[in-house]
């Protein structure tokens, strides 16, 4: 209900606008249009994390009863995505026309010469610091890049760098965790590897670490939003207002997300594990823009019959 009321409340505040402004200037109202949305964005800032605690309430809840982790999967996963695109759609006209800030070389939030190795480098920082705040040590990173179209020491792309950051960030997170914790004397750490390659179609970037791995029979489970091998985190009622926690660490939507964010511009993102030795993760992004167009999920009869039936194609774009 608690979601219901902010998403009507948005639904209901767009269509009287419609119907408040007619005949009105176009610099009135498009003034007034960028206030309205970008106030409904900040309305749902806290969506991903308030759906995530009730989820780890779903499943105390349910200890001795199964949730059905399709349906669920099914729905949250369409939910994010259309959640996604919607908030791009907003960001993107607010840094063209409204006060939030875009980067001078930027198209609004999309930088159409993205240099994969500087994300990153940012993001290795930024889980870093994460890791060195939890276990006071930190595995080193390297990065190596190989460009097999242009004679070019460095890779770039025109892509979103905020989701190019998010999905880095969270496998990087979850490499220097795995590391830290399968070296328990915390000597001679070994290394991540990354490595960003640039092919004809293909841009991939690979992070490899040596942090014990997992069983291929648990592969599925990782980007299950019931799953999450991370401490639950405190419950988001118990922080105070204006404080933050570990980004979603333990919430179990850190790897769904980031592999919804690759596949939103008709990428991938994908894990070979090493059972024993580490984890092998893949993020595949197209090379060429005009082959990056959206994957949304199509709302019909077969997405209903989703419900009912498993396994049905034919409810997201291609």
């Amino acid at each position: 209900m608690y979601f219901f009321n902010r998403y009507a409340t948005s639904l209901i505040e767009l269509i009287n606008f419609r119907d408040r402004h007619k005949g009105n200037s176009c610099e009135e109202i498009a003034k007034e249009f960028t206030d309205l949305i970008a106030n409904i964005k900040y309305r749902h800032n806290t969506v991903v994390e308030t759906m995530a605690q009730g989820i780890l309430e779903l499943k105390q809840s349910k200890k001795d009863s199964n949730v059905d982790q399709y349906r669920l999967q099914y729905f949250l996963d369409r939910f994010y995505t259309n959640r996604m695109s919607i908030r791009l759609l907003i960001t993107q006209h607010n840094m063209l026309f409204g006060k939030e800030n875009s980067q001078i070389k930027h198209i609004g939030c999309i930088d159409p010469s993205c240099n994969l190795s500087e994300i990153v480098e940012s993001a290795v920082n930024n889980a870093s610091e994460l890791c060195d705040q939890y276990y006071m040590v930190v595995p080193s990173v390297e990065i190596n890049v190989f460009n097999a179209v242009e004679s070019s020491t460095t890779v770039n792309m025109c892509y979103i760098p905020s989701h190019l950051h998010y999905m880095v960030f969270e496998l990087l997170k979850n490499s220097m965790r795995a590391v830290v914790e399968n070296h328990p004397d915390n000597s001679n750490l070994p290394p991540i590897q990354v490595t960003i390659t640039k092919g004809g179609e293909d841009i991939v970037i690979r992070i490899c670490d040596r942090g014990g791995g997992i069983p291929i029979s648990r592969l599925e489970n990782i980007f299950s939003y019931l799953y999450s091998t991370a401490p639950q985190p405190p419950s988001l009622d118990l922080i105070p207002r204006g404080e933050t926690v570990t980004p979603l660490s333990g919430f179990g939507v850190g790897l769904p997300l980031s592999r919804l964010y690759a596949r939103y511009l008709n990428g991938d993102l994908r894990l070979s594990p090493l059972q024993g030795y580490g984890m092998d993760a893949y993020i595949y992004l197209k090379s060429l823009s005009v082959e990056a167009n959206e994957v949304l999920p199509i709302f019909g009869e077969a997405a209903s019959q989703q419900y009912l039936v498993r396994g049905l194609s034919g409810d997201w774009t291609v």
